[in-house]
C-alpha cells in the first residue's frame, strides 16, 4: 500500500487550518495510509491551540518550525515526513475525497515522480478585471482535463516521492513568503531543478483542492504579489545565468516604458491590471520601489 505524508506549512491562518483540517480528516476517515503533518512557522495567532483537539487523532502530527518562511517550513516537512509521497497541501483548502485514490493510480507507475493537479476556487467568482494567465496570482491553477506534462505546478496541490526530494534538494530559502511577506518563486525554482535532473512533472486533472480566496480577490493583494514574484524571479535567475538577468533587465526595461507610453491608459480593465501587473513585476525585478497603484 502506498503511503502518504500530506504535509500542510501554516502561518498565522488557525480559522482555515481547522476547516483544512477537519475536510481532510472527514473526506479520508476510511483510509489509514496517511499522516497529517501540520508545520506551524512561527505563528503569533492561537494556531497551537486550533490544533491541540486533533492531536488525539493517531494520523495527525504537530511540529513547530521557528524559521520563519515557507521555504523553511517546507524543508522541516520533508524532513519530518515519515511516507513515501509527500503531498503538500495549503492550510486554506477543501480536498476532493477521491484524492488518494488517484494519487494511488499515478503512483503505482514508477515513471511519476512528482505530480500535482487543479487548484479551483472555493465559493468565490473570479474578478472581471484580472487576466486569465494572471490568475495563478490569485491560486488558481487549471491546465485543463487531460493529463499532461508541464514545468509549472501550485504549491496548493502537489505530491512527489520523498526519494525524489532528498534528490532534489532543499527548498530555497531565500524565496517563498516570510510571515506576511509575499515572495513567491520557491516552487518554481524547486520544479526547475528537478527537471533539470531528469525528473518530469506530471499535471493530472484528477487531483483537485479547493482554495479559500476572498482575501486575495482585490489589487492591492494581485499588484503587490506581483512586484514580489518579481523579486523573486530575480533571485533564482542570479543563481544560474548572468545572461539571463540581462537580458530580462532588458525586457522589464521595455515593458515599464510601455505602462507609462499606453498601459497606464489602456480603455479596457483587464488590459490595465496585464500592464500593471507587468509594470510591478518588472520594478520587483529590476530592484526598484514600489510604486502605489
Amino acid at each position: 500500500m502506498i503511503s502518504y505524508s500530506l504535509i500542510i506549512c501554516t502561518y498565522n491562518r488557525a480559522s482555515f487550518l481547522k476547516e483544512t483540517i477537519e475536510s481532510i480528516l472527514s473526506h479520508f476517515r476510511s483510509k489509514t495510509n496517511f499522516e497529517l503533518l501540520i508545520i506551524n512557522n512561527n505563528s503569533t495567532d492561537n494556531t497551537a491551540d486550533v490544533v491541540k483537539p486533533f492531536l488525539s487523532v493517531p494520523v495527525v502530527r504537530y511540529v513547530v518550525e521557528t524559521n520563519q518562511g515557507l521555504s523553511h517550513a517546507r524543508n522541516r516537512g520533508i524532513k519530518e515526513a515519515r511516507n513515501e509521497i509527500l503531498v503538500f497541501l495549503d492550510d486554506d483548502i477543501d480536498i476532493e475525497p477521491n484524492y488518494l485514490d488517484v494519487s494511488d493510480q499515478l503512483f503505482r507507475d514508477p515513471a511519476n515522480q512528482i505530480v500535482g493537479g487543479k487548484v479551483l476556487p472555493y465559493n468565490s467568482g473570479i474578478p472581471e478585471w484580472l487576466p486569465e494567465q494572471y490568475y495563478y496570482i490569485i491560486s488558481i491553477f487549471d491546465r485543463g482535463d487531460s493529463p499532461l506534462h508541464t514545468d509549472k505546478l501550485m504549491g496548493a496541490n502537489y505530491a512527489m516521492r520523498k526519494e525524489a526530494a532528498l534528490k532534489i534538494g532543499w527548498y530555497n530559502t531565500e524565496l517563498g513568503r516570510k510571515g506576511s511577506n509575499l515572495m513567491g518563486g520557491e516552487e518554481v525554482d524547486y520544479l526547475d531543478r528537478a527537471r533539470a535532473i531528469g525528473y518530469s512533472v506530471l499535471y493530472h486533472p484528477g487531483l483537485v483542492v479547493y482554495h479559500k480566496i476572498g482575501n486575495k480577490l482585490n489589487k492591492d493583494y494581485v499588484f503587490d504579489y506581483a512586484f514580489n514574484l518579481g523579486k523573486s524571479e530575480r533571485i533564482i535567475d542570479g543563481q544560474r545565468s548572468t545572461v539571463k538577468v540581462l537580458l530580462k533587465y532588458v525586457k522589464y526595461i521595455l515593458m515599464i516604458l510601455l505602462y507609462y507610453v499606453y498601459g497606464s491608459y489602456a480603455p479596457n480593465p483587464k488590459q490595465q491590471t496585464y500592464f500593471t501587473i507587468n509594470y510591478l513585476y518588472g520594478l520587483g525585478y529590476l530592484g526598484q520601489n514600489k510604486s502605489k497603484q
